[in-house]
């Protein structure tokens, strides 16, 4: 089938037809618009979509030919010349749609532009490294591919489809809302009701929903974790509340008296992000009673408290919460895959009503076709048994990396860990992570530098984490080796 071409011809331009012709397919060719393996409409079609003669296409055709972007194929048309894309790409001028063209200053229009905003960074090849030392990612071979696909197929049945595939504004998927509420919060010690859960586009969107929801006043102060999660400063930012940046220890986030002037807090209990501490059961109890004492609400992000290897796994501050201050995240990225971008909302019921309202204005709802997805594979057992397998990698990942650590890298502190799939390190104070980063990279090794994650200013540059959910163990001390060498240059 041969690609369709609306191309804007303008009959007062001082341009003739032929010409217009000839630049816009040009443009197309060289932009990427048309690919190789379609054949460009014939000459009578394209003639008559145009309202043009037939000679003006023809012509045209021979032009475009003759200047080596098309190829003829016998009794097969004009294609795209292939060999022309893969040499060296000419730079391509967009053919003006009119006489008197003029580009719009989108940036005096913004009230902000996300793409100045601080954010961790990684090679969009990454996958191609031999040492990814990054975060939040998961090694492909322990994507339970088998399950996935027969829950995917089972969901897309005539009977499945007839289940789902009505708009849901008002409810989220049975099955996936059950499956969550009796197999993945009880591990974390919070039982709740149906109508305390929202499905979400990721524990991030859950973030979104609450800062739009709640922040959206010059008068409310967020008190955040520093160093901390990234975007959730960035989601704050865009609101209108305040921020207050309270500092962590090996204990997580300090309980002092600069948290009197928050009204919400963000925290990360159970890995506190990014040096991946984990909050004792007795500052738990003690931030949840100084909530009760300030009225404070709680922004709980639940991430990987099912990986704790050196420790018992800790309730979550949600399962301590008696008078519902706790707004509780969770997520499938870190199990299943950070693409799939399911997660969940837990609260009062009235909140989560509120909540739900306000996706309906965003984006109507998470698409039902993978809550239902999801819940088969929660319901046959499958995420148990990825638990347990994941489980078992990163507990042998993690003594891996840190008995590297220790032994390759004397100089630097690690953070005190119990679990997860990092590790937070501190290096002298004269030490440049964002140097290091960059020679890294040249030897085929990723690492995220700290700097980013710091709220107070000047930040400071000698930490740097380590992931090992998409390191392969084997390669885990080589890596660490290559990094203590690069490190010793410094």
């Amino acid at each position: 089938m041969s690609v369709e071409l609306l191309l804007n011809l303008d009959d007062h331009s001082k341009r003739s037809l032929q010409k217009q012709i000839v630049d816009q397919i040009a443009f197309a060719i060289m932009n990427g618009n048309i690919a190789p393996d379609q054949p460009l409409p014939s000459s009578r079609h394209l003639s008559s979509q145009l309202g043009v003669g037939r000679n003006t296409v023809v012509l045209a055709y021979q032009t475009l030919l003759d200047d080596g972007y098309l190829v003829s194929r016998e009794r097969s048309g004009y294609f795209v010349n292939a060999a022309l894309l893969r040499g060296a790409k000419p730079q391509a001028i967009a053919p003006d749609m009119s006489e008197d063209s003029s580009t719009l200053d989108w940036s005096s229009r913004m009230v902000v532009q996300p793409t100045q905003m601080k954010k961790i960074s990684k090679p969009a090849n990454w996958q191609q490294f031999p040492y990814p030392f990054i975060y939040g990612q998961i090694s492909a071979n322990l994507f339970p591919v088998n399950h996935w696909r027969e829950c995917s197929r089972d969901a897309v049945s005539v009977g499945a489809i007839r289940h789902w595939s009505a708009e849901r504004l008002d409810h989220d998927d049975p099955l996936l809302i059950d499956q969550i509420r009796t197999r993945l919060l009880p591990r974390r010690g919070v039982m709740v009701e149906r109508d305390n859960i929202l499905i979400t586009v990721g524990a991030q969107q859950g973030l979104a929903l609450i800062a739009q929801l709640l922040f959206a006043r010059e008068d409310v102060t967020v008190g955040l974790e520093d160093p901390g999660y990234v975007d959730v400063r960035n989601i704050v930012e865009l609101s209108q509340a305040s921020i207050s940046a309270l500092p962590v220890d090996d204990d997580g986030l300090i309980i002092n008296e600069s948290i009197k002037a928050c009204d919400y807090l963000y925290v990360t209990p159970s890995h506190q992000s990014p040096t991946t501490v984990t909050m004792p059961l007795a500052r738990r109890k003690a931030l949840l009673q100084k909530a009760r004492d300030g009225d404070m609400v709680i922004i709980e992000d639940d991430y990987e408290g099912e990986f704790n290897y050196a420790s018992r796994p800790l309730p979550a501050l949600k399962s301590l919460d008696t008078d519902g201050r706790v707004l509780y995240l969770g997520s499938m990225s870190k199990t299943l895959s950070p693409g799939l971008r399911l997660g969940y909302l837990v609260g009062s019921a009235e909140i989560i009503k509120q909540l739900r309202a306000l996706r309906r204005l965003l984006l109507r709802h998470p698409a039902a076709n993978n809550q239902h997805t999801l819940g088969l594979f929660l319901e046959r057992g499958y995420h148990d048994s990825l638990i347990a397998k994941i489980y078992a990698t990163y507990s042998e990942r993690y003594s891996l990396m840190l008995e590297a650590v220790k032994r390759h890298l004397p100089g630097f502190k690690v953070a005190k860990s119990s679990g997860g799939s990092s590790f937070w390190l501190r290096g002298p104070a004269d030490f440049d992570s964002n140097c290091l980063a960059e020679l890294a990279v040249a030897k085929g090794i990723i690492i995220e530098p700290g700097e980013v994650h710091f709220i107070s200013l000047p930040a400071p540059k000698n930490c740097f984490r380590l992931g090992f959910s998409a390191v392969p163990s084997e390669d885990i001390e080589p890596g660490i080796i290559l990094l203590a060498e690069l490190i010793s240059t410094l």
